[in-house]
């Protein structure tokens, strides 16, 4: 009974020997498997970036005032103006829900301020999906000494 001829590695060369006595080769580069290795780990993250929740904003700001959008207490407790709003413009902004197995559950603030004084003018935390399913269109408007901003969520979804 013959035996099979077994597979000799040298290097990152494998060799065979057959059983008529020649031997053929193949060679495996590393650079190779590196390759490989990287586009997967490349393919893997575009996945799991591609699956970002997302929210597209758009801000009416009609009136002479730059405001201030912030993401959270913190950021506008800061005093910083995170992102602006110019005056008598649209701006939008694509804010992210966050990662995860549900991540359109995931609360999302709004909060503006007037930039000069830093006045918080609106206030509000809904689930990114209550966001993602309403208008996402908040009008600016001041009357006097006071600012109005409306939007197209129902009163109910706020949080404290």
């Amino acid at each position: 009974m013959r035996s099979r001829p077994r597979p000799r590695r040298q290097g990152s060369e494998l060799t065979r020997t057959s059983a008529t006595g020649s031997t053929t080769s193949r060679t495996f580069p590393r650079q190779s498997t590196f390759l490989i290795v990287l586009i997967t780990i490349l393919v893997a993250a575009t996945g799991c970036f591609l699956d970002r929740a997302e929210v597209r904003f758009t801000f009416d700001n009609r009136t002479d005032s730059l405001i201030c959008y912030y993401l959270g207490p913190g950021a506008a407790a800061a005093g910083q103006c995170d992102q602006e709003i110019k005056p008598l413009a649209k701006t939008a902004w694509r804010p992210g829900c966050g990662y995860g197995a549900h991540p359109e559950k995931l609360p999302l603030a709004v909060i503006l301020t007037v930039a000069e004084g830093g006045r918080r003018i609106y206030d509000r935390t809904a689930e990114c999906r209550v966001w993602q399913d309403s208008d996402r269109t908040f009008t600016i408007e001041q009357r006097g000494d006071e600012f109005l901003v409306t939007d197209s969520l129902p009163h109910d979804t706020s949080s404290p």
